[in-house]
């Protein structure tokens, strides 16, 4: 995107241009200490993207354990260098990207792998990636 001084906030390098920051809003009923996003939290995935394809649903509930999201000031600049935000939390907040013309990029803040854990069968999205990784 051209953004020289692009940065995390959880860097701590107050001058950088923060892309990643502080999650601004918190799973309710999160276990004490925990980060603010930990637990399960509903996300909706946007038509036409590969991610609704994968998940074969609009909205599913998904498993957190994070601080820091997407900076969604930056959404417009994301989309418009090639990324496109795939899903979105109940405040519209950003939740997965993708790379449309990528065979398989998809990066979700949610962690699949969680779901698997708990389920004891595998996410759909890793699932999808397997498959992806085997062609």
């Amino acid at each position: 995107m051209g953004i020289e001084d692009a940065d995390s906030a959880e860097h701590h390098v107050p001058t950088a241009t923060h892309i990643i920051v502080p999650v601004s809003c918190a799973v309710p009923n999160r276990a004490p200490g925990a980060p603010k996003l930990s637990g399960e939290n509903q996300v909706r995935a946007l038509p036409g993207t590969k991610l609704a394809a994968i998940l074969g649903t609009a909205a599913i509930e998904e498993r957190y354990f994070c601080n820091y999201e997407v900076n969604d000031a930056f959404r417009p600049r994301l989309e418009a260098a090639g990324m496109k935000v795939s899903a979105v939390g109940h405040q519209g907040e950003t939740r997965a990207i993708e790379l449309a013309a990528h065979p398989f990029f998809l990066a979700t803040l949610f962690q699949p792998q969680l779901t698997s854990k708990s389920s004891g069968q595998p996410h759909p999205l890793i699932r999808a990636f397997l498959e992806a990784a085997g062609r």
